[in-house]
């Protein structure tokens, strides 16, 4: 019988610079992932902004909407700062700022008015057949450059009581 000899390696001292290494990857992997996670939450947190920012321009653009609205087409011009091509394919709208805003970036644009094809809705309460309201149809859009964001809110507005025809 042969005796087998147990061969041990006394010599480690290699082990130490594998383990720093092994555990400055990890910890790298994990700073990392870290930054990754909060670039991606700060991303959405800033297209959140510019979305809210957009649509108070768009609630503005309504409001204006309520306050200049006439029954009467002639008044719906570019002259009137009312966009009137919003049925192309890339409207040229006529962007407004906020009256007493203090962002020049967030505007609003509103598109002229146009009547509906179902043009007189009856009003609960009148007599039927003989009130009803005029429907329009109309497109407010708001934007902000800072964040390049855009919201376009479609509305229908009721005037009357007017006769029925």
């Amino acid at each position: 019988m042969t005796n087998m000899k147990k061969m041990t390696l006394n010599n480690e001292k290699g082990f130490a610079l594998v383990a720093a290494i092994i555990a400055s990857l990890i910890l790298m992997a994990i700073g990392i992932l870290v930054i990754n996670m909060s670039t991606g939450d700060l991303r959405a947190s800033v297209a959140t902004v510019g979305d809210k920012k957009a649509l108070a321009a768009t609630e503005s653009g309504i409001h204006r909407v309520m306050q200049d609205f006439s029954p009467v087409s002639t008044n719906w011009t570019t002259a009137n700062n009312y966009t009137t091509d919003c049925a192309a394919a890339t409207p040229t709208y006529i962007w407004r700022s906020i009256a007493g805003g203090t962002d020049t970036n967030t505007q609003f644009a509103v598109c002229a008015p146009t009547q509906s094809s179902s043009a007189q809705i009856p009003i609960p309460g009148y007599a039927l057949g003989e009130w009803g309201m005029m429907r329009y149809n109309g497109r407010v859009v708001g934007k902000n450059t800072s964040y390049n964001s855009l919201i376009t809110v479609d509305i229908g507005i009721g005037y009357g009581p007017v006769p029925m025809k």
